[in-house]
C-alpha cells in the first residue's frame, strides 16, 4: 500500500472518529460562541480533513491550509475534534518535515505557547488558568511534538545503521574481489612457473634429442653434451613433474580432493632437479654459497621465502636455457640470517643476427612473476645486463632463522 493510500486511510478514521465526538455531543472545550449546528460543525471538521491528506506528502503546507478551518473553529468554539487533527498535523510537520521544518515547528509551538499563557494571563490575571493553558499546550502541542522527534531519531538512527550495514557489505565485496584478484595473480604466476618451466625445458631437451638423432642418422661423429637417453631421462622426468603439479593445482581449484596426493611446494633443497633439467637442455650450471651441494647449511628459510627462492631460480635457468643455451650458468645463494640474497648469471650468446639476447632491457611475463614474488615478501629483484652477462638478483628478507 502506497503512502497516499495510508493517508487517504488515516484522514478517513479521523473524521469518522470526530465524527462521532460530534453526535455524541462530546467535543466542548467552551460554550458555543454561535448558534451553530452540528452540520456547520462537521462542515469545518470536512475541511480540515481535507487539508489533512497532504500530511506526509507536504506537511508544512497541511498545516499552514488547516489555520483556516481552524480559525474558524476559534470563531465559533473551540471543539475538541480540531484540536485533535490539528495536533495530528503538527506532529506530521515534526515527524516527515525536513531537518530545518522539524526544528521550526518545534521553535514556533514554544513560542506559541509562551505567547498564549502570557495573554491568558494578561487577560484573566489568575495562574490557575495559565496552568490549564500550560496542561492544553503540553498535550496538544509537546506531546506529538515529543513523540515525532523520537520516532524522527529512531528512524535516523536505523537510516544510518542501514547506510553502514550496506558501507560494510560494500567494503567486504571490495575485499573479496581484491583476494580473488590476489589469488589469480598468484595462480596466474604458478601456473606460468609450472607450464613454462617444465614444458619449454621438454622443448629444448627434445630438440636436444633430436639434433642428436640426426647427427648419428647421417653418419655424423659424437657430439659432446648429454646423452639421449639423459635427454629422454629428463624429458620424462619434467614430464612427470609438470602433469603432477598441475594435477595438484586443478584438484585445488576443483575443491573436491581430485589430486590424489597433494604436491608439496618446491623448496631449495630440490634445487638440484632445477639443475639436472638445465645440464640435460645443455647448459652447464654451477650453484656456489650457502646451498650448494657440498655447503653444510647453519639456517632454515622460512617456507615463503623458501618456496620464492625456488620459483625464482627456477624461471632464471629456464630463461637462460630458452635464450642462452648451452652458455655457462651460475647460481649463488647467500643467508645472512637477514636476508636472502640469489644471483643468477648466464653469458649473453648472440642472436643469428648477432644482436645479444635480452640486451635491451626488455621483461616478459616470467620476470615480471619473479619481479612480484619479492616484492611480495618485501624483498627486490633486478634483472639486466652486467658486463657482458645477464645478472638476475633477488633479495628476500628472512623474517626468522632457526638454527640446525
Amino acid at each position: 500500500m502506497s503512502a497516499e493510500s495510508r493517508d487517504v486511510l488515516v484522514v478517513a478514521a479521523q473524521f469518522g472518529f470526530c465524527c462521532a465526538l460530534y453526535a455524541t455531543n462530546i467535543y466542548r472545550f467552551v460554550p458555543d460562541r454561535m448558534d451553530v449546528s452540528l452540520w456547520g460543525r462537521i462542515g469545518v471538521l470536512a475541511l480540515l480533513c481535507a487539508c489533512s491528506l497532504l500530511r506526509r506528502r507536504a506537511p508544512v503546507l497541511a498545516l499552514g491550509l488547516a489555520v483556516v478551518p481552524f480559525g474558524l473553529d476559534l470563531m465559533l468554539g473551540a471543539t475538541l475534534p480540531v484540536w485533535l487533527i490539528v495536533s495530528d498535523l503538527v506532529y506530521c510537520v515534526a515527524l516527515y518535515g525536513t531537518d530545518r521544518q522539524s526544528i521550526g515547528i518545534l521553535r514556533l509551538c514554544a513560542a506559541v505557547s509562551v505567547l498564549t499563557c502570557g495573554l491568558v494571563y494578561a487577560a484573566t490575571g489568575e495562574g490557575q488558568e495559565v496552568i490549564v493553558t500550560i496542561g492544553a499546550a503540553a498535550a496538544f502541542l509537546g506531546t506529538p511534538l515529543w513523540w515525532a522527534r523520537s520516532v524522527r531519531q529512531h528512524k535516523q538512527i536505523a537510516r544510518s545503521e542501514f547506510e553502514r550495514a550496506e558501507a560494510t557489505t560494500v567494503i567486504a565485496e571490495l575485499d573479496r574481489r581484491a583476494a580473488i584478484e590476489a589469488e589469480r595473480a598468484r595462480m596466474a604466476r604458478d601456473l606460468h612457473d609450472v607450464v613454462a618451466g617444465h614444458l619449454s625445458a621438454i622443448a629444448i631437451q627434445s630438440a636436444a634429442a633430436l639434433r642428436i638423432v640426426e647427427k648419428r642418422d647421417q653418419g655424423s661423429p659424437a657430439v659432446n653434451g648429454p646423452g639421449v637417453h639423459d635427454i629422454v631421462t629428463s624429458i620424462r622426468v619434467n614430464s612427470i613433474d609438470a602433469l603432477s603439479e598441475m594435477r595438484s593445482m586443478i584438484g585445488l581449484l576443483r575443491g573436491d580432493g581430485a589430486a590424489d596426493e597433494p604436491v608439496s611446494p618446491g623448496r631449495v633443497e630440490e634445487l638440484h632437479r632445477l639443475v639436472t633439467s638445465a645440464r640435460a637442455s645443455g647448459t652447464d650450471v654451477h650453484i656456489d654459497g650457502d646451498f650448494a651441494p657440498d655447503a653444510h647449511r647453519t639456517t632454515v628459510l622460512p617456507a615463503a621465502v623458501d618456496h620464492a627462492a625456488y620459483r625464482i631460480v627456477q624461471e632464471a635457468l629456464t630463461n637462460a636455457v630458452v635464450h642462452a643455451p648451452g652458455a655457462a650458468t651460475g647460481v649463488d645463494m647467500r643467508c645472512d640470517g637477514n636476508a636472502l640474497t640469489i644471483v643468477i648469471t648466464n653469458d649473453i650468446t648472440p642472436t643469428d643476427s648477432g644482436h645479444p639476447v635480452r640486451d635491451n632491457g626488455h621483461t616478459g611475463t616470467g620476470l615480471s612473476n619473479m619481479r612480484q614474488r619479492a616484492e611480495l615478501l618485501g624483498g627486490m629483484l633486478h634483472a639486466g645486463s652486467e658486463g657482458g652477462q645477464w645478472c638476475v638478483k633477488a633479495v628476500l628478507p628472512v623474517a626468522k632463522s632457526t638454527a640446525r
